[in-house]
């Protein structure tokens, strides 16, 4: 399920930056400088946030391969299954 959380919220912030780049274009040509400043920060939150998932994708990937070394030793761990699903 986690997976799946990652992979819906990266498809999700990667639209709101596109949304903020189309907006803030469209804010250029028109000459609306304030509007256009505010899209280029909230691109730019948004870019913190995709940092942010991949931080927990690959947090989450070395903590899966952890438990799968330690099963291959015959160490039981009880949230095991919870990482694995």
């Amino acid at each position: 399920m986690l997976k799946k959380g990652f992979y819906l919220d990266e498809i999700d912030k990667k639209n709101k930056a596109l949304l903020c780049i189309d907006y803030m274009l469209e804010a250029i040509f028109n000459k609306d400088y304030e509007t256009a400043e505010i899209e280029a920060k909230e691109f730019l939150a948004v870019i913190e946030m995709l940092k942010e998932i991949e931080a927990k994708k690959k947090r989450r990937a070395d903590l899966e391969q952890l438990v799968s070394e330690m099963q291959k030793r015959g160490i039981k761990i009880d949230f095991a299954t919870k990482v694995h699903a």
